[in-house]
């Protein structure tokens, strides 16, 4: 039976993921990944010139389930107040989902090898994009105040560093809550000074919103997301 060079890829691909996972990319061979594919290691180094090519392609595609997440969440969500808050719930229930893989699926989204850093990287610089173009659309609509968006989404990054692999600790509901509580407090902060105004921590209201008549309250919407986050 004739093997295609995608499907022999791809067994490749599929048993350096379980061995990875078991036992840690540091301490997987070449040899032990043909033997898990049921391949010849010259085969391997057909479709591989090095083991970190394996970790480098595993690492992307580990990244790019992430940003998928996360762009599904925000076209999944036509409320601009909500939008942001759903993008990074997404994240962290993706990485949340990572990290039950174990603490070795995890290097392949934070270990220091070189393959593993140019992916977190373009990682990194997709999301900023993701975050920035988020920000945007929420000042347009007048929800979120006025600032530079790529500024606002460089801070929103760094907030939740926290809240990613290897800094993620913590149960899944302390995390799930950590995320919630960080995205009402971001968000506060974002809305627009009117809307800020309008309600305080303890859900009393201070000033009269601006917002056009029938627009909903973009800070009672972000406090019912969170409390259902808990």
């Amino acid at each position: 039976m004739t093997t295609s060079t995608s499907e022999r890829r791809t067994a490749i691909l599929r048993a350096a993921t379980r061995l990875f996972e078991h036992y840690g990319h540091g301490k997987t061979t070449i040899a032990d990944v043909a033997r898990e594919a049921r391949v010849g290691v010259g085969t391997v180094y057909l479709e591989f010139e090095s083991k970190e090519a394996i970790v480098q392609e595993l690492s992307l595609s580990t990244h790019v389930e992430v940003l998928e997440a996360m762009r599904a969440a925000s076209q999944a969500c036509p409320d601009h107040a909500n939008r942001l808050s759903a993008v990074l719930e997404a994240r962290t229930r993706s990485f949340l989902e990572l990290r039950r893989k174990g603490q070795h699926a995890c290097e392949l989204v934070h270990c220091k090898t070189e393959g593993v850093q140019a992916a977190h990287q373009r990682f990194k610089e997709q999301e900023l994009e993701l975050f920035a173009a988020t920000v945007r659309e929420g000042q347009r609509a007048g929800v979120f105040a006025a600032g530079d968006p790529k500024a606002v989404a460089a801070l929103v990054q760094r907030a939740f560093v926290s809240l990613a692999p290897p800094q993620l600790v913590g149960s899944d509901d302390v995390a799930t809550r950590a995320s919630a509580d960080l995205c009402s407090l971001l968000l506060h902060g974002l809305f627009a000074k009117a809307d800020a105004a309008e309600v305080t921590s303890s859900g009393r209201r201070t000033a009269r919103s601006s917002r056009r008549p029938g627009s909903a309250a973009p800070q009672q919407a972000v406090a019912a997301r969170t409390r259902r986050a808990r």
